[in-house]
């Protein structure tokens, strides 16, 4: 694998940035422990009364599953079990400190397979959407399939791709073709304020997995005035529960084949953000 140092400032910024919130509420949360490579792995559980799909979510770089009650609540509200691993990068993880974002790289692909894994067994046949938020869309991207020539880690379960913001650009690790072989459905929600100062500065950096990867079944949704932490949904506001909505259309649409949905998809417009399917 192609190795990234990401610097310590970057690492700061990021975890300063995506710390986490209070504890998730209004939905049906459990936590359980797995074993992956000798380590325990901690999953935290968001369960609907009838599981029609599985979401696996991967957490941004420094933050904690706890941060994304909002999304959560919607998706287990729509049906779909929620399955996110604590990493070690979390500042809620006791041994933090002892992994870089570098470090964690490798082990965060080794906790979202064992969370499918895992998945598949807790709730066989169910179809699977990877998902996450900044350094984890980063993860859900290359289970769908992107850096295929270089990573191998694609999940071949994995029906649909759902991204709040991205990790940005990764010198030595995200080049101009690390989205061509991303074939599987995606939807990236960002913001035009979406920047983190020193880790990513340009917004537009996170188009890149819309606009590289191949055409088909690929959306974008571009907030007006949102910035890096609308997943965590500590502003409910109007900008907040579009994005949520359009998420569960998304998921209903890729992972069950819901045809109003596909077709709420197809004619989907907003005056909060900028809309586009390729």
């Amino acid at each position: 694998m192609t190795e990234f140092s990401p610097s310590r400032r970057r690492v700061l910024a990021a975890a300063l940035a995506l710390a986490a919130t209070p504890a998730l509420a209004g939905a049906t949360t459990a936590t359980t422990t797995m074993q992956v490579g000798g380590r325990d792995v901690d999953l935290t559980l968001a369960r609907p009364d009838a599981a029609r799909g599985v979401v696996i979510f991967s957490h941004g770089a420094g933050s904690a599953t706890t941060s994304y009650q909002g999304l959560f609540e919607a998706w287990t509200k729509a049906g779909f079990l929620v399955v996110a691993p604590v990493h070690v990068d979390s500042l809620s993880h006791p041994k933090h400190a002892d992994y870089d974002l570098r470090a964690a790289f490798p082990l965060r692909l080794a906790d979202l397979a064992a969370a499918t894994a895992w998945a598949a067994k807790t709730a066989p046949g169910l179809p699977i959407v990877s998902a996450g938020h900044s350094y984890g869309s980063l993860m859900s991207l290359i289970r769908g399939g992107a850096l295929e020539g270089l990573l191998h880690a694609r999940d071949p379960n994995t029906k649909a791709v759902l991204c709040f913001s991205s990790a940005g650009v990764i010198p030595g690790l995200i080049g101009p073709k690390a989205y061509e072989t991303l074939a599987t459905p995606l939807l990236m929600i960002t913001g035009d304020k979406d920047v983190l100062p020193g880790s990513f500065d340009d917004w537009h950096d996170h188009l890149r997995p819309f606009e590289a990867s191949p055409a088909g079944e690929k959306y974008l949704w571009v907030g007006q005035g949102v910035d890096h932490g609308l997943a965590h949904g500590r502003d409910p506001g109007p900008a907040f529960a579009e994005a949520a909505a359009l998420s569960v259309t998304y998921l209903r649409a890729e992972a069950l084949g819901d045809a109003t949905a596909k077709a709420a998809l197809a004619t989907q417009s907003s005056t909060l953000a900028r809309f586009e399917r390729r």
